[in-house]
């Protein structure tokens, strides 16, 4: 995923500095113009396209200060969650066997903390459980106590199984 942010932030005309020497370790990452630099300091490539993709955000979809408006960057914290795993994906995932946070974090190359706030960001949005219909199926996404999906069978579905199941 790293390699693709890398290749959208050229198309789009932006130069990117992997390993900017910032003087703070606070610093992470920091969009100016069409210039986006990536702290030195961070050393792993899950971390940096997390960092990319938020810098990669700023510069395509911000405008003015954004460090005082808190519902600007709180709109780009759910962009990022939603691009680097995704409701969508997050199904995709569990259906391919992730159940612990850091197997889904290790899945969508990102760092467990992030896995976990974007997971708190989805409760947020979605309330404890939400409805999902895909080309599978439909599904109930549970974020608490943990996440797990069960998969949703139609009553025609239903009735079928029950005379599969007393016919033997």
């Amino acid at each position: 995923m790293y390699e693709k942010l890398l290749d959208e932030a050229e198309k789009n005309g932006l130069t990117v500095i992997e390993k900017y020497p910032f003087i703070s370790p606070r610093i992470r990452g920091l969009c100016c113009d069409d210039t986006i630099a990536i702290s030195a300091q961070i050393d792993t490539e899950a971390e940096r396209t997390v960092v990319l993709c938020e810098e990669l955000t700023h510069a395509l979809h911000s405008y003015g200060d954004i460090l005082t408006d808190a519902r600007m960057e709180r709109r780009t914290r759910e962009h990022i969650f939603d691009r680097l795993i995704g409701i969508d994906k997050l199904l995709d995932a569990a259906l391919e066997g992730c159940r612990e946070p850091w197997e889904f974090a290790e899945h969508f190359g990102v760092p467990e903390e992030f896995f976990v706030a974007a997971m708190q960001n989805y409760r947020e949005r979605y309330g404890t459980m939400t409805k999902l219909s895909t080309e599978k199926g439909e599904f109930i996404l549970s974020f608490e106590p943990t996440f797990h999906v069960r998969r949703l069978f139609s009553s025609r579905n239903k009735k079928r199984m029950i005379r599969k199941d007393n016919a033997t």
